[in-house]
Formats: structure tokens, sequence, C-alpha cells
């Protein structure tokens, strides 16, 4: 179903049936529950430690080994997105991310799979054009170069984000 086409049988409905049909949502989808509750109090920071608790918890996990699923990782990330927080927390878990990658790597001595590699090198790139289009590139210079000072005793790709910042520094000019 289109926007419009819901948006057309929403405005068919009187409030009350509309009431009635937001509080379904809220009973039937936990993601939706999740949505309402942020649209009602909007909690920025307690919801940014939320998602970044998963983060943590998917690497650094107070039980049991770390899972490190990135795809778990990325999932958070977009569903913190899709609630509008201010671009600094956005920014904020994207570099917890790679943080927590290269911290993990570091701890397992360089080990890490290909994904992983693959998910850093991906989200660093990505964040750094989004500190760039929303213009909080000089606020997080400290906090990426001790990033990238971390990954200098690393091998493999974790390696090469030193150079694909400075790249990235040379394209912006």
């Amino acid at each position: 179903m289109s926007k419009t086409t819901l948006k057309r049988q929403l405005n068919e409905l009187t409030r009350e049936q509309l009431i009635d049909v937001m509080l379904e949502l809220y009973d039937a989808r936990k993601d939706a529950r999740e949505y309402l509750e942020y649209y009602a109090n909007p909690d920025e920071k307690k919801m940014h430690e939320k998602y970044k608790g998963i983060i943590t918890k998917e690497f650094f996990p107070q039980k049991g080994r770390a899972k490190g699923r990135t795809s778990v990782c990325k999932k958070a990330i977009k569903e913190f997105t899709t609630l509008h927080p201010s671009p600094r927390l956005i920014a904020d878990l994207r570099l917890w991310l790679v943080e927590a990658i290269c911290r993990y790597a570091t701890a397992t001595r360089s080990w890490v799979k290909e994904s992983h590699e693959g998910t850093a090198l991906t989200m660093f790139t990505d964040t750094l054009d989004y500190l760039f289009t929303t213009g909080l590139l000089d606020e997080y210079r400290r906090r990426i170069d001790d990033l990238l000072a971390s990954t200098k005793r690393l091998r493999g790709v974790l390696h090469t984000l030193p150079d694909v910042y400075e790249e990235f520094n040379q394209s912006i000019g």
C-alpha cells in the first residue's frame, strides 16, 4: 500500500477509529510501540544508550562469547536513524560501531571476520561522508584520530582505515 492510499484511508476514519487503529498498532508490533513511545516522549539520549548497548553487547557481552553480528549492529543503527534523532547522536552511534570492531580486533589480537572488517570499512567511509554533509566533521576529528591511532597495531583491512581517511581528506579539499 502506498502512503497516498494509507493517507486517504486514514482520512476517512473518525477520531475514535483512528485512535483505535493506533492502539491496535501499538499492541501488535514491538517496533511500532517503540516508535510511538518515542514520538510521545522523545528521549534521544535514552534511545541512543539503548542502541549503543546493542552494539556493545554484540562484541563485549556480559556473559558468554561475543557473537559479533554486524547485521544486528547495522540494523540497530538503521532503527535509531528512523527515529530522527540529532545528527550528532547518529554520528556517535556509527563511530561507536567502528570503534567496537577495532576494540574487538585488539582484544582478539587482530583476528576478526572479513564481515567485521568490511562493515568497519564501509561504516567508517559512510560516517565520514555523513559527518561532512552534516557539518560535524571538525567536531569529531579528535575521536577519529584516536580511532585511527588504535588501528596501527591491527592487521588486515582495519589497518587501512588511516589510508581511507587520508583519501577522504584529499577528496574534500
